[in-house]
This record gives structure tokens, C-alpha cells and sequence, in this order.
């Protein structure tokens, strides 16, 4: 009788032990073709320091640091939709960088969150999600936007970028566009 009494207070300790330990905490869904039965899991802290650490590098234009973040076949989609490849981006990026400075324009920013989810823990890369708040000014015009950005990371290297922004409205366009609805 003792012994099944241990036996019993065994398995219940395990259950609640198994049972409070779950590593399959998968949520979401997703279409994408060969992996639409896996859920998102929280990512690593590692990834999210990679895109901080891009993401200060280009801050600073320091884009011999940037390259050596990226591999051969990283890709950036802007939020017009157009995919540029390594070459291509910082031949834009240079192109951009020579007519704000002429123009004294400027483009400045900031992350506000981040977070990394991952679809198979252990197996290739993180997508990290970068919210950031925005600012260009050029002369007497400023536009403020909030964007995102969505970072695949595999091993350190940034692999892809997809960005998105929307301008942020000034209140009184906001109270145009109310008087004009009425």
C-alpha cells in the first residue's frame, strides 16, 4: 500500500510538473506553402539585438558594418513595393544620402518595440517585427510617419527586410477631415 501511495503522489507530481512545463505554446496561423500546420512561438533576444545593431549602424551610415550583417542574397522590400537586392540598396541608399544633403534634408527615427516570433524553434530563422516613428524634414515641411518593419534573421545575418509606414496626421488635418465628413 505504500508503494502505490508513492506511485500515485509520483504521477501526480509529474502531471503538474508536465502539465505547468509545456513548450508547445504555439499561436496564429499562417498560409504560407510547406509550413501551414506550424504556429509562431517568442523568438530570442539574439535576433533582436541583430536588428538593433543594424539598425544603430545605419543610423550612423556605417554601411561597411551593415554589409557584413547581410548575406549575398539579402533582400529589401520598401514600402512602395519594390525589392532591391544588396547592391541595389545601398546604390539607393547613396543615391538618397546625396540629395537630402544637398537638399538639407533630413531623415531621422526611432524603434518604439520589437519582438521576434519564430514557426520552428531551433530550426533556421526569426522574423522581428521593428515599429518605429519617423521623421523627415525638408525646409519648412516635416512629415512624421510610423512605420514597420518585418526582419528574417538566420545565425546573425539578415537574410530579408519588408518595410511599411503611414504618415501620422496633424490634428488639425484630422479636423478637416471630420468637418468634411459632416
Amino acid at each position: 500500500m505504500k508503494t502505490f501511495k508513492q506511485l500515485i503522489l509520483l504521477f501526480t507530481i509529474s502531471i503538474f510538473i508536465f502539465s505547468c512545463d509545456s513548450n508547445d505554446k504555439g499561436v496564429g496561423m499562417n498560409t504560407w506553402e510547406g509550413v501551414e500546420d506550424l504556429k509562431f512561438h517568442l523568438g530570442t533576444e539574439e535576433t533582436i539585438k541583430t536588428v538593433m545593431e543594424f539598425d544603430k549602424a545605419d543610423r550612423e551610415k556605417d554601411y561597411e558594418k551593415m554589409r557584413s550583417m547581410m548575406t549575398d542574397t539579402t533582400t529589401f522590400t520598401g514600402p512602395n513595393g519594390i525589392k532591391r537586392n544588396v547592391d541595389e540598396f545601398f546604390d539607393r541608399r547613396n543615391e538618397m544620402d546625396s540629395i537630402w544633403e544637398s537638399d538639407g534634408a533630413t531623415y531621422t527615427w526611432e524603434s518604439t518595440a520589437m519582438f521576434s516570433v519564430d514557426l520552428a524553434p531551433g530550426e533556421g530563422g526569426e522574423l522581428v517585427h521593428n515599429y518605429f516613428d519617423g521623421t523627415f524634414t525638408q525646409g519648412d515641411e516635416v512629415n512624421n510617419f510610423r512605420g514597420m518593419g518585418i526582419w528574417y534573421i538566420v545565425d546573425g545575418k539578415v537574410v530579408q527586410v519588408n518595410t511599411y509606414w503611414q504618415n501620422i496626421q496633424d490634428e488639425e488635418d484630422n479636423d478637416s477631415d471630420e468637418k468634411d465628413e459632416e
